[in-house]
């Protein structure tokens, strides 16, 4: 019994299907397809979300600087260069405190995570014609 199945095994040849390596390539880019769609759609929800946020952070940013008074040294600035010549130190430090910090690194974030978002959406879609 054991000879035939040695016999058997030797004179197999194997003949793999003709059309197997077309069916792995079609579920390979399928399965790409499927991975840009995702990413499109996750880079589109970043984006609206980080849009919504760097607009309401903007409206902060100056609602805050008008209520520390930011607007009021800077235009200090232009109305009167002698008295910011002589004392620029102590006017340089009093702009910095007025600056509303907080509010301007959120929006500054926030727009950064908006450009990168929109930078790779757009080489999804790029990526999606050069394909076609």
């Amino acid at each position: 019994m054991e000879q035939n199945l040695q016999k058997l095994f030797k004179n197999a040849k194997y003949q793999p299907e003709r059309r197997l390596s077309n069916d792995i390539l079609i579920a390979i880019e399928y399965k790409n397809a499927q991975i840009t769609k995702w990413k499109k759609f996750g880079y589109l929800c970043v984006g609206i979300l980080s849009l919504s946020g760097s607009v309401l952070s903007i409206r902060s940013l100056i609602v805050e600087s008008f209520r520390l008074g930011f607007y009021d040294y800077l235009s200090l600035a232009f109305s009167d260069s002698g008295v910011i010549a002589t004392y620029w130190k102590e006017y340089t430090l009093s702009l910095v405190d007025s600056l509303p910090i907080a509010s301007l690194v959120l929006s500054f974030f926030l727009l950064f995570v908006l450009f990168i978002s929109i930078r790779r959406v757009s080489y999804q879609f790029k990526n999606k014609l050069l394909i076609a």
